[in-house]
């Protein structure tokens, strides 16, 4: 004979039974995209670092690479020149280079002392092995002539684009051109 036992459990609803494997199922995926995605921000974090601590080297080259060329000591042509050569590179380098002795001569006899000073400056493009920079630039010139080393000197404010490439393990100028001040 077949004996019925009656039992107090209810039988599982069906939303029971979902709710059973559907929480821990959510939690599992919960905690591998959480996984996921340290991992991928902790590689990406290292990168953007690497691409700051660049963009600033060639931030401080370039500011101090475009001072060095929009300064000049009448007293001392030879040597500003060879600044300007060693900070320079390609067809920029090779104008700087081939200023000819009359050239000297008169950069000389002009008498001034122009210092450039990069107020503000900006890298607007940058990869492994180029770069652009934005830069505003005052320049002050002095008169160092005799009795006129006491006179005000004439500052100018210009705006230039430069561009660099890294040679080797250093970044040098390619370019340098003034930006039209647009006033409209």
């Amino acid at each position: 004979m077949v004996e019925l036992v009656e039992t107090t459990e209810e039988p599982r609803s069906t939303r029971d039974r979902v709710l059973a494997w559907a929480l821990p199922l959510v939690a599992l995926c919960v905690l591998v995209a959480g996984a996921l995605a340290w991992w991928r921000a902790s590689g990406h974090d290292q990168e953007m670092v690497d691409e700051a601590a660049l963009r600033d080297r060639v931030l401080i080259v370039a500011t101090s690479h475009i001072e060095t060329l929009n300064s000049l000591d009448h007293r001392k042509v030879d040597e500003g020149l060879k600044g300007w050569a060693a900070v320079t590179t390609g067809t920029l380098h090779d104008q700087l280079t081939s200023v000819t002795e009359e050239d000297r001569k008169v950069l000389a006899e002009q008498k001034k002392i122009s210092t450039g000073s990069v107020m503000d400056a900006a890298v607007t493009e940058l990869d492994d092995d180029s770069a652009t920079v934005i830069a505003a630039v005052e320049i002050t010139v002095r008169d160092g002539s005799g009795s006129a080393e006491d006179a005000e000197p004439t500052v100018k404010r210009n705006r230039f684009a430069a561009d660099l490439v890294k040679v080797g393990d250093d970044w040098l100028l390619e370019s340098l051109e003034q930006v039209a001040v647009n006033m409209s």
